[in-house]
């Protein structure tokens, strides 16, 4: 499968290619990650510095398990920015477009996880 945003091969690696582990970690970054990020969205809104960056750090590891690295890297200049408290225009500009490349993430992994479910 052809993935624009994932990559799997880490959690492959990590899974020794277990399709009942690479189901659950996956299952579980589908449930957990967009609430997630609806609540990093509320925070930015908020201009909530704070909370922002907290919820930024706990979200950026998990995108490592779907290998989604360049994306975990601007969660980090997100992280960054808000802990340094820099322009909230600039974060936002920064985010936007991040949120949507999550929903084309979520799209593939639903996909991916069909894919492996049925087999």
């Amino acid at each position: 499968m052809n993935f624009t945003e994932a990559n799997m091969d880490y959690l492959m690696d990590l899974s020794g290619g277990d399709r009942s582990i690479i189901r659950e970690m996956v299952q579980l970054f589908l449930t957990q990650t967009p609430g997630h990020l609806e609540l990093l969205a509320g925070y930015i809104e908020n201009r909530d510095w704070e909370n922002t960056r907290s919820m930024a750090h706990h979200i950026k590891p998990t995108l490592s398990y779907m290998g989604a690295e360049d994306m975990r890297k601007i969660l980090q200049e997100i992280e960054s920015m808000a802990a340094e408290k820099q322009d909230m225009d600039r974060l936002v500009s920064a985010f936007d477009p991040l949120r949507q490349r999550f929903e084309v993430l979520f799209a593939e992994l639903k996909t991916y996880l069909d894919s492996i479910t049925d087999s």
